[in-house]
């Protein structure tokens, strides 16, 4: 597995509730290419998309904007 300073972080925008069929498509087609892409040349890819990081008490308890904030700082750590 490469190490973290070989890793590539892209976060997925949009609001919880549009572009289901966008972002379905990117996970089951385009990122698996970059993913097998990016491993040939010792780099770890990570797509972040909050769909699965938010949990339904962090919706219901307005901190969804914290945790997409932090998921965004980590992208920018680690490019």
């Amino acid at each position: 597995m490469p190490s973290d300073d070989r890793t590539v972080r892209v976060f997925i925008s949009s609001t919880f509730r549009d572009m289901h069929a966008e972002r379905d498509h990117l996970v089951r087609f385009a990122f698996p290419e970059l993913e097998q892409r990016y491993l040939a040349r010792g780099v770890q890819f990570i797509a972040v998309d909050l769909r699965w990081g938010v949990t339904q008490d962090q919706a219901e308890n307005n901190e969804a904007i914290s945790v997409c904030l932090e998921a965004i700082q980590t992208c920018r750590l680690t490019q």
